[in-house]
């Protein structure tokens, strides 16, 4: 079997080097990882107010479920692709991947039917309050709408760091989270100054009917 890099062999020159080299970029990923929620809470919070934070924090345990379970098989696939890939078995290595990326799919297809259909009773079941489930809801369906892009990268992050591989999955991560903090900080802006605009037009609305009363 070709190997992509020497770098990558776990079991090849220094071990510590090895292992400092294949664990820090581990390390900053759960940083960024746990980005994702911080950084809708803060943006959220300074932006829309305390009632869209809220909906925001309520589903923030279920989804860490989440993301740890898929996480968790992903870990549990990649001790089978490392296997493979240790022994240099094409075959089985081909095979153990292509499973891992059909469950995936399937699965990612199934959690985002599942989540759209279910996703009010979950909320209700977390014991929701009724004036932040609407905009919980909203929340937790767009998030369940994205289930198969999040299911299929752990699926790719853990076959690439069951190779040794774990700069690009660190890679890939920090991208998307500077992504996610652009696109809230845009989206968040505007419907702040479309709320400020709102709120405008209704104080010079009521500024002219009191002039016309004193008239």
């Amino acid at each position: 079997m070709n190997r992509t890099a020497s770098s990558t062999l776990m079991t090849e020159g220094s071990i510590w080097k090895k292992i400092v080299t294949f664990a820090f970029p581990l390390f900053l990923g759960n940083l960024f990882q746990q980005l994702y929620n911080t950084a809708d809470s803060l943006i959220v919070g300074n932006f829309l107010g305390s009632d869209a934070l809220a909906a925001v924090s309520s589903s923030g345990s279920l989804i860490f479920l989440m993301v740890g379970f898929f996480n968790g098989i992903a870990m549990g696939a990649g001790v089978v692709v490392a296997r493979y890939y240790g022994a240099r078995q094409t075959d089985r290595l081909q095979r153990a991947i292509h499973t891992d990326v059909a469950f995936g799919i399937v699965a990612g297809i199934l959690l985002t039917i599942i989540g759209l259909i279910l996703a009010p009773q979950m909320l209700v079941w977390m014991g929701t309050p009724a004036d932040v489930l609407p905009n919980s809801l909203l929340y937790f369906r767009i998030y369940f709408m994205g289930s198969l892009a999040f299911v299929l990268y752990n699926v790719f992050v853990g076959i690439l760091q069951s190779i040794g591989d774990s700069r690009h999955p660190l890679n890939y991560l920090i991208l998307s989270s500077i992504v996610n903090i652009c696109l809230l900080y845009t989206s968040d802006a505007a419907d702040e100054e479309d709320s400020g605009d709102l709120g405008g037009r209704r104080v010079i609305k009521k500024k002219n009917r009191l002039r016309k009363i004193q008239l």
